[in-house]
């Protein structure tokens, strides 16, 4: 079994190139899935975070994702405490979705994580992929997929890393700012690579 970080930022393209590499027999799990799947009314991770963020629970109990993404988002360090306290209990489950995959013959899996480098989770995986996209390709997107206001868009873009970033710690990297076939011969290109004798899965 091979993990294959895939990681970039808002808006910049990671379930489309996702969805190519499943097509090409890639098993994939989604960490913002896993997290979401974890954050059920009176669960661990949910106590956790109401202790350390306060006010971010709907009247049933179950996480207000956008009333913590605005204290997170504007905010590292607070966006670093979030990491901190959802590491170890996306990882877990994570891992549990991992071998389920294995146990189905799936040999190359997708750990699509947005946060990878910053959970310091890079480490566990074999090799990293990167999606990365121009910041106005990547407000343009975030706009139309989240109906945010440009600034709000903006906002959260800033708050994430830049290109360069992703470029300078990832193994590979998709630059999708381009057209779908763009993108899928870049995917072909790097499954070429993976499968050949310098590849690394």
């Amino acid at each position: 079994m091979k993990i294959y970080g895939l990681t970039g930022g808002s808006g910049a393209g990671k379930s489309a190139a996702a969805a190519l590499l499943t097509q090409r027999g890639f098993g994939w799990v989604d960490a913002d899935a896993v997290y979401r799947g974890l954050c059920v009314p009176g669960s661990a991770l949910i106590r956790a975070l109401h202790r350390a963020f306060g006010d971010i629970l709907t009247p049933e109990g179950a996480l207000d994702r956008p009333k913590l993404s605005q204290i997170v988002f504007s905010d590292p360090a607070r966006l670093k405490q979030l990491n901190d306290i959802t590491r170890p209990h996306i990882w877990q489950a994570s891992e549990e979705e991992f071998h389920k995959l294995a146990e189905q013959g799936i040999g190359r899996i997708l750990y699509d994580a947005p946060t990878l480098f910053q959970a310091g989770l890079d480490g566990a995986c074999d090799a990293v992929i990167g999606v990365i996209a121009r910041r106005e390709t990547r407000i343009a997107r975030i706009m139309a997929r989240d109906g945010l206001t440009e600034d709000a868009a903006k906002a959260r873009i800033d708050a994430q890393p830049d290109s360069a970033f992703y470029r300078a710690r990832c193994d590979f990297v998709l630059d999708n700012d381009g057209s779908l076939d763009d993108l899928k011969a870049q995917v072909d290109a790097l499954c070429r690579r993976l499968d050949g004798p310098q590849g690394r899965g």
